[in-house]
This record gives structure tokens, C-alpha cells and sequence, in this order.
């Protein structure tokens, strides 16, 4: 919503200035398709390969984690006859003891891979915003618009500057 307002108050803005802004030497817009962007980057698949791995790494932790706390539970059922009332109820704790520590690794295990996926994204959005602002510059654009913003519905392929995107970014990165 917040987007397709300033969008809509930049182009009330430029209808209500339109003499002005083309008097000012012509009006160039761009767009950036992010998710072509994403798709197509060497960069931006390095990131992600790093994400999965660091993924990879903490769902073979709570795997470990979730086959221990099988095994103490398949005791039990195996030994419930054999043992005791007292060892039983030992198993029983030691079993809750491991559910709840697994539940415990499991929601933090999900929030540091929540965290590290926000951290990397705002990283790849800052560094795209210092690339696009610099060929916007370079280019002379007057306005840059994501592909996927409120309120752009229809664009040109000419106006699509992705691939120049993709290329600087992947150049900047190596």
C-alpha cells in the first residue's frame, strides 16, 4: 500500500510538473526485474548457495537431535513390561526432557536461519541499490521503478535494465 501511494504521489507529482521536467533535457525511466535479477546473477547464487548450506548444516543438527529423542521413545515402548516403575518414569522424564529440547533447538534453529536470510537479503538490496543508482547515473535515467512495484503494470523491454544490472553486480562481486 505504502508503495502504490509513493507511486501514485511521484506520478501526480510528474503530471503536475511535466513542462518543467521535460523542459529539463528529456525523461528516462528504467525498470529492474528483481527476481530475474535473483534467477539470472552468479552473485546472488553464491549467496544462496551459502544460505543452504548453512541450512543444510543446522537440519542435520535437529535431524541428530529428533532421531536421539526417537530412540529414547522407542525404548520405552520396547522396556515399558521390563522395567520398573521408578526406571520408567526416569525414561518418561528423560523423554520429555529431549522432546522439550528439541522443540527448544528447533524454533531457535528457525529463527537464526530466518535471521541470517533477512541479513543476507538486506546486504544483496543495499548492494543493488549502490549499483542501480550508479547506472542510473551513468545512463541518465530519470526515474528507476521495480518490475514488480504497485502499480506498474505494463513496461517495455527497452526500458528493462536488468541484464546491465546483472552484469555490473556480478562484475563488482568477482
Amino acid at each position: 500500500m505504502k508503495r502504490f501511494l509513493c507511486l501514485f504521489a511521484g506520478i501526480i507529482f510528474l503530471f503536475c510538473f511535466h513542462n518543467e521536467a521535460l523542459g529539463a533535457g528529456g525523461f528516462k525511466i528504467g525498470v529492474l526485474d528483481i527476481q530475474k535479477l535473483q534467477q539470472k546473477s552468479r552473485s546472488f547464487q553464491k549467496i544462496k548457495d551459502k544460505l543452504r548450506v548453512k541450512f543444510e548444516v543446522l537440519q542435520k543438527k535437529l535431524d541428530e537431535e529428533k532421531n536421539q529423542v526417537m530412540k529414547i521413545e522407542q525404548e520405552l515402548q520396547k522396556q515399558s513390561l521390563m522395567l520398573s516403575l521408578d526406571a520408567k518414569e526416569d525414561k518418561e522424564r528423560e523423554l520429555e526432557k529431549k522432546t522439550r529440547y528439541y522443540k527448544y533447538i528447533y524454533e531457535e534453529y528457525g529463527n537464526e536461519m530466518k535471521y541470517v536470510e533477512f541479513e543476507a537479503m538486506k546486504n544483496f538490496r543495499r548492494e543493488i541499490q549502490k549499483v542501480v543508482a550508479e547506472i542510473g547515473k551513468k545512463q541518465g535515467y530519470t526515474m528507476l521503478l521495480e518490475a514488480n512495484a504497485a502499480g506498474l503494470i505494463y513496461y517495455e523491454d527497452t526500458v528493462d535494465i536488468t541484464d546491465d544490472v546483472i552484469k555490473a553486480y556480478d562484475k563488482g562481486k568477482n
